[in-house]
């Protein structure tokens, strides 16, 4: 029974497989394993092993269309999660814009009442009648109390 000497590297790369898997399988065969005077593994690999030459048996029918379903899904995720950020930012804009809208339309509301306010002072204040002025004139006969009864905030 003959044997080849291969290093860890190169027994992954014919199987096609990783690194730490070709090591988990020298181990489960039992070969024998060797560090050279340059300091690499090699493993005494006998050449009548066919199971450990092959390359990986391909995916099962199953796990492909499982695989293809589950990219399918992930696909279709993608999509709904951009369309939903997309969504936000629309709405994210409006509520923005109705903001602004609202701001301009309370200062606007503001004016207007302090104008009507202002109106609404002038008219409660009534015009002096010719007695009350001839009295203001001389300087006699109105209480502070008499005009007072004139102002609304009085």
């Amino acid at each position: 029974m003959s044997r080849q000497r291969f290093t860890y590297q190169e027994l992954a790369h014919q199987w096609g497989i990783t690194v730490p898997a070709a090591k988990q399988r020298v181990r489960r065969a039992g070969w024998k394993r060797g560090k050279g005077n340059d300091g690499i593994v090699r493993v005494l690999v006998p050449e009548d092993t066919e199971r450990m030459e092959t390359a990986v048996p391909p995916k099962k029918p199953a796990e492909s269309q499982a695989l293809e379903t589950l990219r399918d899904t992930v696909e279709n995720l993608t999509s709904v999660t951009v369309r939903q950020a997309q969504r936000i930012d629309d709405l994210t804009t409006a509520l923005l814009d109705s903001q602004e809208q609202n701001a301009a339309l309370r200062e606007r509301l503001a004016t207007l009442e302090a104008h009507k306010a202002t109106e609404t002072t002038e008219a409660a204040l009534p015009d002096n009648p010719p007695a009350t002025e001839r009295r203001l004139q001389r300087g006699y006969g109105v209480t502070l109390k008499r005009i007072r009864s004139f102002l609304p905030f009085g």
